[in-house]
């Protein structure tokens, strides 16, 4: 494994075989044996309207997708509001507010502000190649395996399938029906993944932001970097949007770059810089459509301090990631 072979440009050159000769060696030397790993599988996504071959993995209970690493990636945004057009700046939402609430904005210098306050900074960074979980989860959930229906076998940590064997087994007995989304039980969480005939199994936990990636990091996991995030979530735009720089749609907003799943609008996404969290809902009132729509920028911070969050508990989830970096 070289890791030239690992950059996008070069990965899309390689043949089928050689990509997963490549991801076998990631698998290998990148994952801990500790972790359990099925259902490797080739998968399309979608990459700047071209289409990624790559390959999908679940680990420990989550689907893990491989994103080949790319250079001098251009992140963040210091554009203002010049790429809207006037009415976009003060277009009103369907929220109505008092006029003492939110934030007014008057004119085109205000809008820029507004918008360069709340994104991240201009910046040119290289990418690792990364295994990232497809989705995130809330901060309160830990995935620790998958179990089976045909063989009734469960398939990661299983110092954690013993201790919650039978009680896992009753919550499938009484849910045999259920159509739900998932459903749960005094310790557990389970997800039906009809694709598999399996469940996610995963652990209620309540654990502080440092123990969770205390939690990650014995597993061989981390958060995504504020950086990690942007590449993912933008898949390297250099528009404020990933659908370009107007206000975007609700079809536009239903896009996926990497086959990633990016919720950003409901809670706030760890990073692995404490003071950092991407995503999130708007937190100046929304009286606009922009600030309805910019917290769905790849390049938008709240700025919202590490303590407020902690301390109302505003709904926060996390994204495991393995870095792909060879020394």
């Amino acid at each position: 494994m070289h890791e030239f072979d690992l950059q996008l440009s070069q990965w899309q050159q390689l043949s089928e075989a050689d990509r997963r000769a490549n991801f076998g060696q990631v698998l290998r030397y990148f994952v801990s044996p500790l972790v359990a790993v099925d259902w490797i599988e080739p998968v399309k996504v979608d990459y700047q309207q071209t289409v990624l071959k790559t390959y999908s993995v679940w680990l420990l209970g989550e689907q893990f997708l491989f994103i080949p690493g790319q250079p001098a990636v251009q992140l963040g945004w210091s554009a203002g509001a010049t790429k809207l057009t006037p009415n976009e700046w003060f277009a009103q939402s369907n929220r109505p507010l008092k006029a003492d609430e939110g934030i007014v904005l008057t004119n085109q210098d205000a809008v820029s502000d507004y918008v360069n306050e709340l994104t991240s900074d201009n910046r040119t960074v290289n990418m690792p190649a990364l295994l990232v979980a497809q989705a995130a989860q809330p901060i309160d959930w830990l995935a620790q395996g998958v179990y089976t229906l045909v063989n009734g076998q469960f398939s990661g940590n299983q110092l954690f399938y013993r201790q919650y064997q039978a009680e896992l087994q009753n919550l499938l007995y009484r849910q045999r029906e259920s159509q739900s989304a998932y459903f749960e039980s005094r310790h557990l969480i389970v997800k039906p993944l009809m694709q598999h005939q399996a469940y996610q199994v995963f652990e209620k936990i309540n654990l502080s932001e440092l123990a969770l990636k205390q939690t990650l990091h014995q597993q061989g996991f981390d958060f995504v970097s504020p950086d990690q995030y942007e590449w993912l979530k933008g898949a390297g735009t250099t528009s404020l949007w990933v659908a370009g720089n107007h206000l975007p749609t609700a079809n536009q907003l239903m896009h996926q770059s990497f086959g990633l799943d990016f919720d950003g609008q409901r809670r706030y996404e760890l990073t692995n810089d404490p003071l950092v969290y991407k995503g999130g809902p708007c937190v100046t009132g929304g009286r606009y459509q922009l600030e309805q729509v910019l917290p769905t920028s790849p390049f938008y911070e709240s700025g919202l301090a590490t303590q407020v969050i902690e301390d109302v508990q505003v709904p926060r989830q996390y994204r495991r990631t393995i870095p792909i970096v060879l020394e």
